[in-house]
């Protein structure tokens, strides 16, 4: 089955400008059915693709490898038999192999974009040697990104993620800077912590959903509440798969990855969804309050059930 080929007229939802949303979202309206990527039904069928990909790889320019950004086209079933080419494996400092790309094969994701201060955006990003990306009204970005992987190469876990949209010194293509990235599992905390420097903890993260009603609640490590998001999706509309591109630190070196999105998204507004942050002295919780979140509504939602992805090494910048 071939992979059909990303849409580049279509703007990244999740990194455009606040004014360019309604834009975005007529834009997503006309697109063809065709335009969408269809769910990888077969965990083998990904298994090729992320090969395939991989193999992609030895072909791009270095200039397009420095900011994760891989060759998007059309890839055959069978296009690693001729290539040969084994997933890459790394070792983790307690002797455990995890497989690169990291392959979600069966995940639920809700994508939670807001707007807030610029200063408040900048503070987050101290020490990264990053920029915060300013809209056209002056504020940042900040995406909240909600993950219940039930299926992946490193075992079922939740995850939340807080990141700030940043460009780097000489690098014009911007990328998520993740500064919170809470886990529920040993497992997964270890793998991003050692391969991509992100900036884990493990703690309790429920995620519940019932049709269109979704809720996740974030605990710290003593149990008292970091943070909850809740609300009802509304009416959507189906935009194709876009990747997303993400900045860490790894041994002090600003490094930046790509997750590949295999599925289309559902894109609504976020008027009907409120993000409360609790009584935690949790850092995650403070960086919420810096960035005025407490009460906050998105202004964009990402949505996608089932959702499956592979998340790359990254690059150092």
């Amino acid at each position: 089955m071939n992979q059909p080929p990303r849409n580049e007229s279509f703007p990244s939802i999740v990194t455009a400008p606040a004014a360019q949303v309604h834009d975005a979202r007529q834009s997503v309206k006309q697109a063809a059915p065709t335009a969408s990527n269809a769910l990888v039904a077969d965990a083998e069928d990904l298994v090729s693709r992320a090969l395939a990909i991989l193999s992609e790889d030895n072909f791009v320019t270095p200039k397009a490898r420095s900011v994760g950004l891989l060759r998007q086209s059309g890839v055959p079933k069978d296009a690693t038999q001729s290539v040969g080419l084994p997933l890459q494996r790394r070792v983790l400092s307690d002797g455990t192999q995890v497989p690169l790309p990291v392959r979600y094969f069966d995940a639920q994701c809700l994508l939670a974009t807001f707007v807030t201060d610029i200063c408040s955006a900048t503070a987050l990003l101290a020490g990264s040697g990053l920029q915060a990306v300013l809209q056209d009204d002056g504020k940042a970005i900040a995406l909240l990104g909600c993950f219940e992987y039930r299926t992946t190469d490193i075992g079922p876990y939740n995850e939340v993620c807080l990141a700030i949209l940043a460009v780097a010194p000489g690098d014009p293509v911007p990328a998520f800077y993740v500064t919170n990235l809470p886990v529920t599992t040993a497992a997964a905390n270890q793998a991003g912590r050692e391969i991509w420097g992100f900036n884990k903890f493990v703690t309790a993260i429920d995620v519940e959903r019932d049709r269109n009603a979704f809720s996740t609640i974030v605990r710290d490590p003593g149990n008292a509440t970091i943070m909850t998001l809740k609300g009802t999706r509304s009416a959507s509309v189906q935009m194709p798969a876009i990747d997303v591109l993400t900045f860490s630190l790894l041994g002090g070196k600003l490094l930046k990855s790509m997750v590949r999105v295999m599925v289309p998204f559902k894109v609504s507004g976020g008027e009907s969804f409120v993000l409360n942050v609790g009584r935690s002295a949790h850092p995650m919780a403070n960086n919420l309050r810096t960035l005025a979140l407490d009460g906050a509504r998105p202004m964009l939602l990402q949505y996608a059930d089932p959702f499956q992805s592979l998340l790359f090494p990254g690059q150092f910048v």
